[in-house]
């Protein structure tokens, strides 16, 4: 059977954007391939703000999460595989899911699976900084 995970995701994300809530996604940093800006990671878990407004190049599979988001004014690319995930939760209630765990993400499984497919389509490429076309007038 496919993993569960990224199903209930879906739903839940869903859930909480139609309420007008904020969804919140507890990832454990330390899990194989996540990218995160490490200087946020407190005893290996980060908590992301995955609400629209909030981040940009959104991607979602079966296998990851992919979005660009800004952390002290710099834009960072993330990447999540769905093995990392924890709990997606609204930050206003609390309300939400923690995952159960599945040996679909157990660590060594996505190890050996990615070892034979490097395909990480998911992934975003890198973001090229633009030019302000702003002047500054004295």
């Amino acid at each position: 059977m496919k993993p569960l995970r990224p199903y209930l995701y879906h739903a839940y994300y869903n859930w909480i954007i139609d309420n007008d809530y904020t969804p919140y996604l507890l990832v454990n940093a330390d899990y194989a391939d996540v990218d995160v800006p490490r200087e946020f990671v407190n005893e290996g878990k980060i908590i992301l703000n995955i609400s629209p407004h909030s981040i940009g190049q959104y991607v979602v599979n079966d296998e990851a999460i992919s979005f660009s988001a800004r952390f002290q004014g710099m834009l960072r690319e993330i990447y999540i595989p769905f093995g990392a995930t924890e709990a997606i939760y609204t930050q206003e209630t609390g309300e939400g899911v923690m995952f159960q765990e599945e040996a679909y993400y157990l660590e060594e499984t996505y190890l050996a699976r990615n070892q034979k497919s490097t395909d990480r389509e998911i992934k975003p490429k890198t973001v090229k900084k633009k030019t302000s076309h702003l002047k500054l007038v004295k």
